[in-house]
C-alpha cells in the first residue's frame, strides 16, 4: 500500500545503555515532499541534527493514503506544492493534534495564502541553512510558531489584502496601553517612535514590547504583527 514511502527510523544511543535498550525517541516527523536531491539532503540534515528521532518522508498524492500514513507523527512537513488537497490534509491533521510546517519553494504558489490562514505551526523556505532548519524544529517542538524571514513579508502583505479595516482588540489578554503598541508595531514603527507617540520612555516601551511577546507567545516583533492580523485583532 505505501510502496511509494520510503520510511526511516533513526535511533540514538547513550552510553552505558545495556544491549536492547532504545532511547526515547524526541520526535516522530513525516516530510511529505516529491523526491529530490533536496529531499534528500533534507533527510540527512535532519538524521544528523536529530539522531534520537524518527524522521520518514513520504511522496504518494492520495489523501486517503496520506491520512492513513500520518497517523504515527506528531510534526509533518508538507511541500505546499504536491499536487494533493492541501487545505483538507492540513486540516485533518490539525484535529489530530499534529504540528504542521509548510514547506515553501515559491513565493507566488496560491497555497500560500491558504497556508497562513490555517495558522501552522512554521513556514519554512527552501533556501533555509542547516542551522535555521534545526533551531526552527526545536522551536516548534517547544510549541512555538516559526516563520521564514523571507516568507515574514509576503505572508504579511498577501494576508493584509483580505483583510477589512475593523480593529478587534483582545480584551481580557493585553492591557489598553499593551494594545496601543501593538497597534503602532503594526504600523512598522521602531521603539523610539512608538516612545514619542505615546510620551514614553523608550525603556518602558521595549518592556511593553516584551510582555506582549510573552503573552503573545512569539518570539519577535514580526510574528507579533502576523499573529495580530491572523486574528483579525487589527487590519491595514
Amino acid at each position: 500500500m505505501y510502496r511509494f514511502c520510503t520510511y526511516l527510523v533513526i535511533f540514538g544511543w547513550k552510553e552505558g545503555m545495556r544491549e536492547g535498550e532504545v532511547i526515547e525517541l524526541t520526535m516522530n516527523l513525516l516530510l511529505i515532499k516529491p523526491p529530490s536531491l533536496l529531499c534528500d539532503g533534507m533527510i540527512e540534515l535532519l538524521k544528523r541534527q536529530f539522531p534520537n528521532s524518527e524522521i520518514n518522508h513520504c511522496c504518494q498524492t492520495e489523501e486517503d493514503i496520506l491520512k492513513e500514513y500520518g497517523r504515527g507523527f506528531n510534526i509533518v512537513i508538507i511541500d505546499i506544492s504536491m499536487p494533493i488537497p492541501i487545505q483538507s490534509l492540513i486540516s485533518y491533521y490539525q484535529t489530530q493534534g499534529k504540528q504542521v510546517i509548510a514547506w515553501v519553494e515559491d513565493l507566488e504558489d496560491p497555497n500560500l495564502i491558504v497556508t497562513f490562514e490555517l495558522g501552522l505551526a512554521g513556514y519554512l523556505y527552501y533556501d533555509i541553512n542547516e542551522q535555521m532548519l534545526t533551531e526552527a524544529i526545536k522551536s516548534i517542538q517547544s510549541q512555538k510558531r516559526f516563520i521564514h524571514p523571507l516568507l515574514a513579508d509576503r505572508l504579511l502583505d498577501t494576508y493584509v489584502q483580505a483583510q477589512t479595516k475593523e480593529k478587534c482588540p483582545p480584551i481580557g489578554l493585553l492591557s489598553y496601553r499593551e494594545w496601543e503598541v501593538l497597534q503602532l508595531l503594526v504600523k512598522g514603527y521602531s521603539n523610539i517612535q512608538i516612545a514619542n507617540e505615546l510620551y514614553l520612555s523608550d525603556k518602558t516601551v521595549k518592556n511593553y514590547v516584551s510582555t506582549i511577546l510573552h503573552k503573545l507567545n512569539v518570539p519577535d516583533r514580526t510574528n507579533a504583527v502576523l499573529y495580530a492580523l491572523k486574528k483579525k485583532w487589527i487590519h491595514l
